[in-house]
């Protein structure tokens, strides 16, 4: 975690997030469902890395752009915290970024709006000052179960 000033929360990096966020996600279940909680654990961070940079401002960007030019692994997930992962995972349910296996992308579209919950629950979200964040969520969630990847077939 960053050091803040005193008074400020420190900030928890998207990594680490996701740590707490899977793992806890994975207590009590069976095996194969931890495996494909895992798997969309995988294309999350593969995700967060290509994509998360189009919903930053210039100067973020740049912070970014800096972060890769020392260690590229992960650097998104080390830069940013909770609010920056909920404005990314929209996009994370776009077609292009649904898993091909049927089990797997049904993981994966109910996983994210839970990731969303779970950061709410945590008070690493303002469910007022990000509820565009959250209902963009939950919306591409709903419109994930109802169909884009429908069309598309397993492996594609």
């Amino acid at each position: 975690m960053e050091q803040t000033p005193a008074g400020q929360q420190p900030l928890e990096s998207i990594d680490s997030i996701l740590d707490s966020f899977f793992a806890s996600s994975c207590i009590g279940k069976q095996i194969p469902t931890c495996v494909r909680y895992l798997r969309v654990a995988a294309q999350l961070r593969a995700y967060l890395e290509t994509e998360g940079h189009r919903i930053l401002c210039p100067d973020d960007a740049a912070l970014l752009d800096l972060e890769r030019s020392l260690d590229p692994d992960l650097a998104f997930a080390r830069l940013f915290g909770a609010e920056v992962l909920a404005y990314t995972l929209r996009g994370f349910l776009e077609p292009e970024w649904l898993l091909p296996d049927l089990q797997d992308r049904r993981t994966q579209v109910s996983l994210t709006p839970r990731l969303i919950q779970w950061l709410c629950n945590n008070h690493l979200l303002d469910p007022r000052r990000d509820r565009a964040a959250i209902h963009g969520t939950r919306a591409a969630a709903a419109w994930a179960r109802r169909g884009p990847a429908r069309g598309r077939r397993d492996g594609a």
